[in-house]
């Protein structure tokens, strides 16, 4: 049926988080003060959308042969065969040459281009490699720098250079990308992990699931979380004040006093966490991580200008609406042929 063909895409390519990397992809001219017109803003985020589905699409390709043995995914397109390989793999070629195409029809810099391109080969590299790897944090510092390089690069891009508070906005995105796949995404999938024999960083220090579903962890990667964690919080903090130099003094006191609130909720929820007093989110969203991420969101709200920010955030809100809408009534139409992930 057409209908679950769609759904089953749509899935595949994760139309559903395709939102937030629209967002990043719009996010860099915005910290770099430059007053982006729409249709620039359209371009970016179409960028985003393409390079989301890419990486998507190649990752439920690579990791097939796990997913049919792993439970968690026994609905996913791919093993239910909704859509099959050959699809997956013409996505997973097709989407970054159209993002290539669009770069170049753009007249985007070529040394802008060039690092879009190594940007696309680095998400290929991470897919191939990160589970035959017997190096599990140097392929998840690589998937952050894929994660963070959208910054600078559409920054470069549209202003033709890329300041200090980009760079250290990039730099805050490389670390939470960091915390979220190496400590939250690793702990959602601990168990899994562990059944299918995927080598992670979370794996290989020694962390598990105890009977009761709670966190049991070793001296080693309790020291990861806390030190990834700091690093977090300080890189957001200065990310703040660079944005806020020069600004009001309520501006000012306002950052703080959320960066303050952020670390303070951020650092309690961390805590319950690996004492084991409550168990990981299923789907990794975790309080510690938001705490970070809303430091950025607050870098961007502040630095950015009002004519590119609100039509940006108007455009998350409206495609987290319908993305939501959408599969709240493909699910009640009763045509379950796959599960959202």
């Amino acid at each position: 049926m057409i209908r679950d063909r769609v759904a089953a895409t749509a899935n595949l390519l994760r139309l559903h988080t395709a939102g937030f990397e629209g967002f990043i992809f719009t996010a860099g001219p915005m910290l770099a003060n430059m007053p982006a017109r729409l249709g620039d803003l359209a371009v970016l985020w179409l960028l985003g959308v393409l390079v989301n589905g890419y990486i998507f699409a190649l990752n439920d390709l690579v990791d097939l042969p796990r997913d049919r043995v792993n439970p968690a995914k026994s609905r996913s397109p791919l093993v239910t065969g909704a859509l099959s390989e050959r699809v997956a793999l013409l996505w997973s070629l097709c989407l970054p040459l159209a993002a290539m195409a669009i770069t170049a029809l753009h007249a985007w810099p070529v040394g802008a281009q060039v690092a879009f391109v190594l940007l696309l080969v680095l998400g290929a590299v991470i897919n191939v490699y990160q589970k035959a790897t017997g190096h599990p944090l140097l392929m998840d510092v690589l998937f952050a720098v894929a994660m963070a390089a959208p910054l600078p690069v559409t920054a470069w891009a549209v202003s033709g250079s890329a300041g200090p508070v980009v760079w250290w906005a990039t730099a805050l995105l490389l670390a939470l990308s960091l915390q979220l796949n190496s400590v939250a995404g690793n702990l959602k999938d601990l168990a899994s992990d562990r059944r299918t024999g995927f080598r992670t960083v979370a794996v290989a220090m020694g962390a598990d699931i105890g009977a009761d579903g709670e966190l049991v962890t070793t001296p080693s990667y309790r020291r990861y979380c806390w030190s990834l964690f700091a690093v977090v919080m300080s890189i957001g903090a200065i990310t703040l004040w660079a944005v806020t130099r020069g600004t009001a003094s309520t501006v000012m006191v306002a950052c703080a006093s959320v960066a303050v609130a952020a670390v303070v909720a951020g650092a309690m929820s961390l805590r319950r966490l690996l004492d084991g007093r409550r168990p990981p989110s299923p789907r990794g969203r975790e309080l510690y991580f938001a705490a970070g991420f809303l430091m950025l969101l607050l870098a961007i709200a502040v630095r950015a200008p009002w004519s590119a920010l609100v039509p940006v955030l108007i455009g998350l809100a409206l495609w987290e609406l319908v993305s939501t809408m959408g599969w709240a009534w493909y699910w009640r139409s009763g045509q379950v042929t796959a599960e959202v992930v």
